[in-house]
C-alpha cells in the first residue's frame, strides 16, 4: 500500500508542480497569445495613428475631388452660357450680314438701273436728234428738189420779163 500512496503523492506533486516546459509544440499556443498581446499593445497606437491619418487623407481627397467636381460643373455651365452668347452673336452677325447684302444688292440694283436709264435716255435722245436731223435733211432735200422743179417749171413756162417781175416782188417783200 505504501507504494500506492507514494504513487498518489508523486502524482499529486506532479499535478501542482509548475515548471517551464521546454517542449516547443506544447508551448507554442502560449507564445502566440503572448506575442499577439504584446503586438496589440505596442502596435495599437502606431496603427491607430496611421489609419487615422490615412482616413483623413482619404476624406481630404474626396472633399478635394468634390470641390473640383463642383468647380468643373460651374465652369461647364459658364462655358455653356458663353457658347449660347456666342451663338446669339453669330446669329446676329449673320442677320446683319444678310441685311447688308440685301442693302448692297438693292443699292447696286438701283445704281445699275439709274445708269441704264441714263444711258437709254441718252441713246433715245441721240436717236431723236438723229431722226430730227435726218428728217430736217430730208425736208431740205425735198424742198430743194421741189424748189428746183418749180424753178425749172417757171424757167420753162415763164419768160424773162415775168421772172424779173417775180424776183423783184420777192426782193421787195424781203425788204419790208
Amino acid at each position: 500500500m505504501k507504494s500506492y500512496i507514494d504513487c498518489i503523492i508523486a502524482n499529486s506533486s506532479e499535478k501542482f508542480n509548475i515548471s517551464l516546459n521546454p517542449d516547443i509544440f506544447e508551448t507554442n499556443i502560449i507564445n502566440i497569445i503572448l506575442l499577439l498581446g504584446i503586438l496589440f499593445v505596442v502596435i495599437k497606437n502606431f496603427l491607430t495613428e496611421n489609419l487615422t491619418s490615412r482616413k483623413e487623407k482619404i476624406v481630404e481627397t474626396i472633399e478635394s475631388a468634390e470641390a473640383q467636381l463642383t468647380d468643373s460643373n460651374n465652369r461647364y455651365l459658364e462655358a455653356q452660357k458663353q457658347w449660347a452668347q456666342v451663338d446669339i452673336i453669330i446669329k446676329e452677325i449673320n442677320q446683319q450680314m444678310e441685311t447688308t447684302k440685301r442693302n448692297l444688292l438693292k443699292l447696286k440694283w438701283n445704281q445699275t438701273k439709274e445708269d441704264l436709264s441714263k444711258k437709254f435716255s441718252i441713246a433715245i435722245e441721240i436717236l431723236h436728234n438723229r431722226e430730227n436731223k435726218i428728217f430736217a435733211d430730208v425736208i431740205r432735200e425735198v424742198s430743194k428738189k421741189a424748189l428746183n422743179r418749180v424753178i425749172n417749171k417757171l424757167v420753162n413756162q415763164l419768160g424773162k420779163v415775168e421772172q424779173s417781175a417775180i424776183i423783184n416782188r420777192k426782193i421787195a417783200q424781203l425788204g419790208d
